[in-house]
């Protein structure tokens, strides 16, 4: 069954992540409300990054390289579990996934605290083309060479997580995660 993304229920919460209870995501995106995500970056044993290309319908940021995986965490559910379930209806993978750290709801997050996961699998991606055009493997430096430069469009999201990863937090290298 295909819900209405707008429609959908999330956990919203209060400045220290205790949960106040579950709203539409269309009206925690227009108060703006606190709520949760959890991001996964998927790596091969080689040491790339997987990045994925979002869908053309998408309502931000269509057809900009995003992070490997991200979701928000939905009612009864644990970021650990939201990641896992992400990971699997977005690229159809299954595997560890190690907990990096996580980040604060600021007006610059989109109100967000997110958990940021890593997991390193050799398993081809199975990507759920209704939410990926493409997905591709690259090198974490030459991605943030990229993105400094220009030469790739990517989410803000994108950006403040391989900055996260990378150990190269910048204020401006998340100025808006606004939600999938």
């Amino acid at each position: 069954m295909v819900v209405d993304e707008a429609e959908e229920l999330l956990v919203i919460v209060d400045e220290n992540d205790a949960i106040l209870g579950t709203e539409r995501r269309k009206v925690i995106h227009q108060r703006p409300l606190r709520h949760r995500s959890a991001h996964v970056l998927v790596f091969n044993t080689a040491g790339d990054l997987l990045i994925q290309k979002r869908g053309a319908h998408k309502d931000t940021y269509p057809l900009f390289w995003d992070v490997s995986v991200g979701g928000h965490v939905g009612p009864g559910e644990s970021y650990d579990q939201a990641a896992r379930r992400e990971v699997q209806e977005e690229l159809g993978l299954n595997g560890e996934i190690h907990f990096l750290r996580k980040t604060p709801a600021t007006e610059q997050s989109g109100w967000e605290f997110t958990c940021l996961y890593a997991m390193t699998t050799d398993e081809p991606p199975r990507p759920d083309p209704r939410e990926v055009v493409a997905c591709e493997f690259v090198a974490p430096r030459r991605l943030r060479d990229e993105i400094r430069s220009g030469r790739r469009r990517v989410t803000p999201v994108l950006a403040r997580d391989l900055a996260l990863y990378l150990g190269e937090e910048d204020a401006n290298s998340g100025s808006n995660s606004q939600s999938r």
